[in-house]
């Protein structure tokens, strides 16, 4: 009994200073950033600190410049979705093309692929930003060139901004979703494919019901992680429009920032972030539901 109480305790010790480091990096700000949400303080006097209570998350709902629910989470969602869509659906195709036996030199491709991932994302958002440019960009250029007169304005425009930074976030991001969905599809036995193959199914066949379901576990896995990172997207779209024009890609990580460190308002950016916690457990739960799901459907 003493040896094995020696060795409990020995254990506990062993892990003692990786739980200490969870505590100090994600559970003490979690708690702080929820404690500050419940009082109201000013940049230039953080000692300052007086409980309101759930005022601060009544100011957000109730902001009007902008509203956060016709336009903060509107603009969010869109361009998570837009996002998600994007990068799992590139993702995807690119790692079925590196997949095929016929394609040659795949480390190259592979390597080029994910050069935008290991990119700073303020290069890419300055370099998009360029192309954007209505007088000098090169889209623009380009449809000149074409005979095009009426030239969109393009991170200007109210309907183009979110498309714009969907496009440039998708070209930054996609190099996760080819990487783990090359995971994914290099984890499936090749005998499977001569199985279907040999029982006449086409390519399409093969991917409808042989390449999806054995993949649904990695696209799942990236759909979410797609989706938290999305949510706390916040360098890209700064430096590309600030949240402009008029609001309309003011999503809830540029919200945050502008109330905390532009207006001063902690409390109420505490609150935000908050809420973007909040949004990432919900999509937490819903991973769990659907993974639980397909472990039932194995069962």
């Amino acid at each position: 009994m003493r040896k094995r109480a020696r060795n409990i305790v020995t254990g506990y010790l062993l892990i003692l200073p990786a739980v200490a480091l969870l505590i100090l990096l994600l559970v003490y700000p979690l708690v702080q950033a929820v404690y500050l949400s419940l009082h109201e303080f000013k940049l230039t006097s953080l000692s300052q600190q007086t409980y309101v209570g759930l005022k601060n998350y009544a100011k957000i709902f109730s902001y009007e410049g902008p509203n956060f629910f016709t336009q903060v989470l509107s603009a969010t969602f869109y361009f998570v979705g837009g996002s998600i869509a994007g990068q799992l659906g590139l993702g995807l195709a690119m790692a079925l093309l590196v997949n095929q036996r016929w394609v040659k030199a795949k480390q190259i491709f592979r390597s080029i692929f994910i050069l935008p991932w290991v990119t700073s994302a303020i290069v890419i958002a300055i370099s998009w930003r360029f192309m954007y440019e209505p007088r000098l960009g090169i889209l623009n250029y380009m449809l000149v060139s074409l005979g095009v007169t009426d030239l969109p304005g393009w991170l200007n425009d109210l309907n183009l901004v979110i498309p714009c930074l969907i496009v440039a976030n998708t070209w930054h991001g996609t190099a996760f979703s080819f990487i783990l969905q090359t995971a994914g599809l290099q984890s499936i036995p090749y005998n499977v494919y001569e199985a279907a193959m040999v029982d006449g199914a086409g390519p399409g066949q093969r991917f409808r019901y042989v390449t999806l379901p054995l993949m649904r576990p990695f696209i799942m896995i990236n759909l979410v992680l797609i989706s938290m990172y999305t949510v706390n997207f916040f360098d890209l779209i700064y430096a590309m429009t600030n949240g402009g024009p008029l609001y309309k890609s003011e999503v809830i990580a540029v919200f945050l920032y502008h109330q905390a460190f532009e207006y001063g308002h902690m409390g109420i950016g505490a609150a935000a972030a908050v809420l973007i916690l909040i949004i990432n457990l919900v999509l937490t739960v819903i991973y769990m539901r659907l993974t639980r799901g397909q472990a039932v459907e194995r069962k």
